[in-house]
């Protein structure tokens, strides 16, 4: 079987599973096993995988399978998947968990790329909810994941920006965000988030430093910024400048714009 035809099945089954109501551990994840696991994780590009008790619940579990189902039909290049531990009675999946080094303090979660065997782990110390499991994602693979206040064809701008070098096709990115920006309505909810792109390019077009420092340095200030005494609508709007931030990024702007070239 092709991995077209593979993932075709795979994402009806489970949109079936959606539409019917069928239990599995959840809606819009796939459960795996010992003897699943790698047949399945290997036909898609990218795995997100949450190692947890046998029967998850709370607030982790629920980010989880919300982005899930937020996502099942945005592309067929990422599965989210779920593999029960049991530490008593028969074990299930013990043998994955000791392979995996998963400790105890569940859940853990992992991003598998095809066939490749050493995973990426989301970051223990990170709160796992299902914006910072979107930007886990954004960091490490090239699919567009939205994250709030971003929009796509300006991320796809963004990656275009910093995947140039010549500053004549940098300004008219610019000069094109800001004719749409112009154009637009003062209550669309999207124009701040345009400002907010066009903010960037400017801070890098205007920089000696090269444009992925100048990124660097703004996330750095925001972040700074947000460890202070702040009220609540203006760590809102600094959350959404980060979230552009990530769309300037190098991973993303090498591998989405390569992509898109091709």
């Amino acid at each position: 079987m092709s991995h077209k035809s593979f993932v075709l099945i795979a994402t009806l089954v489970v949109n079936v599973l959606i539409d019917s109501g069928n239990a599995w551990t959840a809606r819009g994840c796939v459960d795996l096993d010992s003897s699943t696991f790698d047949k399945v994780t290997s036909k898609f590009r990218y795995s997100l995988v949450k190692f947890d008790t046998a029967f998850p619940y709370g607030d982790k579990h629920e980010a989880f399978t919300n982005l899930a189902l937020a996502t099942v039909e945005a592309t067929d290049d990422l599965l989210f998947a779920l593999v029960g531990i049991k530490d008593y009675g028969e074990q299930d999946n013990a043998d994955l968990g000791k392979r995996f080094n998963i400790p105890k303090e569940y859940p853990v979660i992992k991003l598998f790329m095809g066939d490749s065997k050493e995973p990426i782990d989301f970051p223990l110390g990170e709160e796992m909810t299902s914006e910072n499991l979107r930007k886990f994602l954004k960091r490490n693979t090239d699919l567009y994941i939205g994250l709030p206040g971003c929009v796509q064809a300006l991320d796809e701008l963004a990656l275009k920006f910093m995947s140039t070098d010549d500053a004549t096709e940098r300004q008219t990115i610019i000069v094109d965000v800001e004719r749409a920006e112009q154009g637009m309505e003062e209550l669309d909810p999207t124009k701040k988030s345009y400002q907010m792109y066009l903010s960037l390019m400017r801070k890098v077009v205007k920089s000696i430093q090269p444009p992925m420092d100048v990124i660097s340095e703004e996330m750095q200030r925001v972040e700074k910024l947000l460890s202070e005494k702040l009220s609540d609508a203006k760590k809102a709007e600094l959350k959404l400048r980060i979230n552009i931030m990530l769309s300037f990024s190098v991973l993303n702007s090498a591998l989405k714009y390569e992509r898109t070239e091709l």
